[in-house]
């Protein structure tokens, strides 16, 4: 929901690396491989690190170099410039990118859900309940388009919120300080950590999420240039097929992955990452990855996706899923 500010400072540092990167050939006989996190990393990401340390992608003849990033749309900008050859973003930036032109494409679902929502210390369990709150959220914040069309989705006023413009880094401070009624969050990044932080001060933090309120989107895909997605099929299948394996390891032994990613993470203490992951996985263990498989999208789901961004962010260039995704590199 928010690009955090020291994930902003990385920005030249990330850069940097990529051009780094990016010249380098390596002698172990594996394709190197540049991966491109979406956020400063955390437990969503523990999964990528599973498959590094386990040696899945080296098996699968990678040699994987994962770098954290500022976002969605600098994942997908990097993607189609060549400093990166996949990544992870959310669904609604990827609609918007290929509604500008992007050559860039999911081959896979990494989260079937979105983990987007609004934290609130009192429970706010429809979108109903919030009519006339006040909601912490930048300026840029997706969530303010969001918001209105769950409200609009449910015969609501899609104005019917107080809407208190703030920098993300103030979202915790403003509810703590019961300056606001909710703000917007991620269940798997900053929940856990504003728990942290509430429950000290016998504060229950409630969660209440879009996808629960009829935002029916994807949540991030992973991604590849659309080149390098017919030049290079069997090798983005390799790195799709090497992700499933460390995604099905990550959710078995969650401890486990919490460790790895927190020793790749300065900032993060392995009980966060744990919790950070912990949250994540209903999003990726759902009901309809049990029936369909792992990292699968279907047309009418990429359909509705499609629909609701592109009602969200007014855009005005038609998209098929075919614009956004590629179907046969996730394994079956």
């Amino acid at each position: 929901m928010r690009t955090d500010r020291a994930s902003r400072c990385l920005l030249p540092c990330v850069l940097a690396v990529l051009a780094v990167a990016a010249g380098c050939g390596g002698g172990s006989g594996l394709t190197p491989i540049t991966f491109l996190t979406n956020y400063v990393f955390i437990g969503r990401h523990a999964p990528f690190f599973v498959g590094t340390e386990k040696g899945f992608y080296r098996e699968a003849g990678l040699d994987v170099t994962i770098l954290p990033a500022t976002g969605s749309a600098f994942v997908i900008t990097a993607i189609e410039g060549g400093q990166a050859d996949f990544g992870i973003a959310e669904t609604a930036s990827l609609v918007q990118a290929a509604g500008r032109g992007a050559n860039v494409k999911a081959f896979g679902v990494f989260m079937d859900r979105s983990t987007s929502g609004l934290a609130a210390l009192a429970p706010y369990p429809s979108p109903a309940s919030v009519v006339g709150r006040q909601v912490a959220a930048s300026l840029t914040d997706s969530a303010r388009l969001i918001l209105p069309i769950a409200l609009s989705r449910h015969g609501l006023d899609p104005g019917a919120v107080a809407w208190v413009a703030a920098d993300p880094a103030m979202y915790a401070t403003l509810l703590l300080a019961d300056d606001v009624d909710l703000i917007t969050a991620s269940i798997d990044s900053d929940v856990p950590a504003l728990r942290r932080v509430a429950e000290p001060q016998g504060r229950q933090v409630h969660f209440s999420g879009f996808a629960d309120w009829g935002y029916d989107v994807y949540g991030y895909l992973l991604i590849a240039h659309g080149d390098r997605l017919t030049s290079r099929p069997e090798e983005v299948r390799s790195f799709a097929a090497a992700t499933a394996r460390a995604v099905v390891y990550a959710i078995e032994h969650p401890e486990e992955a919490a460790e790895i990613i927190a020793r790749y993470s300065p900032t993060l203490d392995r009980v966060t990452a744990l919790a950070q992951w912990e949250a994540s996985i209903p999003a990726i263990a759902t009901a309809t990855v049990a029936e369909l498989g792992y990292g699968v999208a279907t047309t009418d789901r990429l359909h509705a996706s499609i629909d609701l961004v592109t009602e969200a962010f007014a855009l005005e260039t038609a998209l098929t899923p075919a614009d956004i995704y590629a179907d046969g590199f996730m394994p079956r």
